[in-house]
């Protein structure tokens, strides 16, 4: 797969082994560039190892994966630039306001200046933060704290963004709110590859 395939991403019998455990099985899918894919699994179905391959931060133990037309093994520095990663453990600084952690968040992928303001300002309002936008994170909900974490990785705008169980613990409203968000993104070009233990939620994704 070339970088310039329609597929954004690819992976052939990916497996990884953590000792005797086999967290992930010999998995083989493709997802095609700007499209909504659901990783629809239970928990401890291995969906997180998935995405930690899938992201070049885990080595398979056998199996292959292309990202963006990337090797993970290969070129893990390529794939790396250009995805965003909302993990289930994000990294909130409590003692900064919610717009200055996107700021910062926005400064280590390198935006600068007007650009900056412009992106913190943009996902302010796309991450429904409006209202707690000047709050210290560590008096945040957590629906709250999802959100800022959505608006951290997407930010600089990667082609892919990987969102690991981004609704869970979210109530039906918040839950709804993240996939129109996810759907704004989509339609601009943006593919996105989301875990999910909600059997509901396959409904908002193109295929699972």
């Amino acid at each position: 797969m070339s970088p310039s395939s329609d597929l954004a991403i690819e992976a052939q019998a990916l497996t990884r082994q953590f000792g005797a455990l086999v967290a992930v099985d010999g998995v083989s899918f493709a997802v095609r560039r700007g499209e909504v894919f659901g990783f629809l699994g239970p928990n401890g179905s291995g969906k997180t190892t998935t995405i930690r391959m899938l992201c070049a931060v885990l080595e398979p133990t056998a199996g292959t994966a292309r990202v963006l037309g990337y090797d993970v093994l290969e070129q893990p520095e390529q794939i790396k630039g250009r995805i965003g990663y909302m993990s289930q453990r994000f990294a909130l600084y409590t003692d900064l306001t919610v717009r200055e952690n996107l700021a910062f968040y926005a400064g280590v992928y390198g935006l600068t200046g007007r650009e900056r303001g412009r992106r913190v300002d943009e996902f302010v309002e796309r991450a429904a933060l409006t209202e707690v936008a000047n709050s210290l994170g560590g008096g945040l909900s957590g629906g709250m704290r999802q959100r800022l974490a959505f608006g951290c990785a997407a930010l600089h705008r990667p082609d892919i963004l990987f969102l690991d169980e981004a609704t869970s613990g979210a109530d039906p409203l918040s839950r709804r709110g993240f996939w129109d968000a996810i759907h704004g993104l989509a339609a601009e070009g943006t593919t996105v590859f989301v875990t999910t233990h909600y059997l509901d939620e396959a409904e908002y994704c193109h295929r699972l």
